[in-house]
């Protein structure tokens, strides 16, 4: 009994471990992140409050129809696949910081996709 919680201990203390090492290395990154969790907030807020305003990707085409539930279907769908791409940059930190840096910095592309600033 006395060896299972040693090994309970080692794995809380593990994790613990690889934690901290994340934290640190976040930390590091932290100028290349921020503008993806503001992106991130950004897609959340469409998500919270849907307006037809914010569904315009097809606005001039002649089939347009605004729907609640198809925005915030996609709107749904969208903030998965950027959390899916934030673990895919968190993972590139260590052995591949250029992709990770490119993933990124990748939301500043978005933003302005998403905002029609472009």
């Amino acid at each position: 009994m006395v060896d299972f919680q040693e090994k309970i201990k080692q794995v809380a203390k593990d994790v613990k471990n690889r934690v901290t090492e994340t934290l640190k290395l976040l930390w590091q990154f932290k100028w290349y992140v921020l503008p993806y969790l503001l992106f991130y907030l950004i897609l959340l807020s469409f998500y919270i409050s849907p307006s037809p305003k914010q569904y315009n990707l097809w606005t001039n085409e002649e089939w347009f129809v605004y729907s609640q539930d198809i925005y915030l279907a996609l709107t749904k769908l969208t903030l998965i696949v950027f959390a899916l791409l934030f673990f895919v940059g968190i993972s590139n930190m260590r052995n591949h910081p250029i992709l990770a840096k490119l993933v990124f910095l990748s939301s500043l592309y978005f933003i302005s996709v998403f905002l029609e600033i472009l």
